[in-house]
């Protein structure tokens, strides 16, 4: 298990929890998951701390994960790619409109 990456969606401030939280996204092996992470930290508090709080929550989520709350994506595969990347962004966005 060895984690190439980790994004952060949406960091909030939940102030009845007096905590940060958001959706952390780990890249390990390919593979991407999802765990929710919180840390307690004052409203004020710099970001590194909040960053570093939830990047190991996270962390500690993905090492003892079996199943609970954790969400794997799936990867896309290369003709769904292929084919999207031939299409133009206005296709895309409206459909058969477009044409």
């Amino acid at each position: 298990m060895k984690i190439e990456k980790i994004q952060f969606e949406n960091v909030r401030y939940n102030p009845e929890h007096g905590a940060f939280e958001t959706l952390v996204k780990i890249h390990d092996g390919g593979d991407v998951f999802s765990y929710p992470a919180q840390v307690a930290a004052p409203l004020y508090a710099e970001y590194g701390l909040i960053a570093r709080g939830l990047m190991q929550a996270a962390r500690n989520a993905h090492k003892a994960a079996t199943g609970g709350i954790r969400l794997q994506h799936a990867t896309p595969t290369k003709a769904v790619v292929a084919d999207a990347s031939q299409k133009s962004l206005l296709s895309r966005l409206l459909g058969n409109a477009a044409a």
